[in-house]
């Protein structure tokens, strides 16, 4: 039996009944319209037909914010070791193809990284633990292969390959969280999402090739580390003031806390949170208000039942008691940004 294609951005926008090339309030509206219709007919959110709805909403969400990311690096810049000689490959005015392309019978080369999951900073260590893991799945394809560093003005140690696919790059990208790979032929320079549903940036290219080798970002970045480790060695050994432990917060406690159940952990109610506060970019706050309560009056508790307490989505009645929310290990029980949520794809990785 063949394998069903992927769903297309035209197919995901007709589930939530909106227009092709809509903007991002128009896809909340219709998110939010037709998920009113389905649990207005039978309160149950776990239905298929609305976690189709949520699923298509969440991608869409998904493709959107990653070409934000996108539209922050116009550019694109890869050094390839190649032969003890370092070539610097950088984007050009589409139709352009100056200086060598230095791969003879190779169709296109992929340039990878592992570094930064979702544009999420790590330190050098476990940036070299991602990366590690992506040169063994790259050999392990016997495909020839190059030390390369991407990044441009955030240097990334990469992987550049010879005789993958698009397809298989990109999935090799999403495996390892990455917003999108770097495709060279000798005609174009594209930085190729990782996520289908985000059109490839395609550009010229330039090239030259530096008789020095190709740098080592992530032993640079080990050594920096290393160095601040020191520093703050060295300053906590002369601070000698005493500490008063039963003052400083239970951080493991508080988030235990914050992390409890309520409206805000269900990944439902933050996809309603979501849409309404994008589109209270466009509407007034008023209806935007409005449109939670109309929505929430509908959607079941965690018991079953639909809420009849004016609980907006996300957050309780005005009066009520404060509904506990899902703390962020990485900011220390902050409320989460509902862009955070479980993506189907995504990653920095250029």
């Amino acid at each position: 039996m063949s394998k069903r294609p992927n769903p297309t951005r035209a197919d995901l926008l007709a589930l939530l009944g909106a227009q092709p090339e809509t903007s991002v309030a128009a896809i909340c509206r219709s998110y939010l319209s037709r998920r009113q219709e389905l649990l207005a007919s039978d309160p149950d959110h776990r239905r298929p037909e609305v976690a189709r709805l949520d699923d298509a909403f969440t991608r869409l969400r998904a493709a959107t914010d990653l070409e934000s990311r996108l539209d922050d690096y116009p550019s694109a810049e890869v050094k390839i070791g190649v032969e003890d000689t370092t070539v610097v490959v950088r984007s050009a005015p589409a139709g352009t193809a100056g200086g060598e392309f230095p791969f003879p019978g190779v169709e296109r080369v992929h340039v990878l990284t592992a570094f930064n999951p979702r544009s999420r900073r790590l330190r050098p260590h476990e940036n070299a633990n991602r990366q590690r893991a992506l040169a063994g799945r790259v050999a392990t394809t016997g495909l020839p292969s190059w030390p390369a560093v991407g990044g441009g003005r955030q240097a990334q140690t990469s992987i550049a390959v010879a005789g993958l696919t698009r397809a298989r790059a990109r999935a090799l990208g999403a495996e390892f969280e990455q917003d999108a790979v770097v495709e060279w032929t000798p005609t174009a320079l594209s930085v190729v999402p990782c996520d289908e549903l985000v059109a490839p940036r395609e550009f010229g290219w330039r090239s030259s090739r530096l008789t020095k080798p190709l740098p080592n970002p992530a032993a640079a970045a080990r050594r920096a580390e290393a160095t601040a480790e020191a520093a703050r060695a060295a300053h906590a050994a002369t601070d000698t003031r005493t500490v008063d432990t039963d003052r400083l917060p239970a951080t493991d406690e508080a988030r235990a806390a914050t992390d409890g159940p309520g409206p805000v952990s269900d990944a439902h109610e933050i996809l309603v949170a979501d849409a309404v506060r994008a589109l209270a970019a466009e509407e007034s706050e008023t209806a935007a208000i409005a449109r939670a309560r109309e929505l929430t009056a509908a959607t079941p508790t965690e018991d079953g039942g639909a809420t009849a307490n004016g609980t907006t989505a996300g957050g309780p009645a005005a009066g009520g008691p404060p509904a506990p929310r899902k703390a962020d290990p990485a900011a220390g029980g902050a409320t989460p940004d509902p862009h955070d949520l479980p993506a189907s794809h995504g990653g920095n990785g250029e």
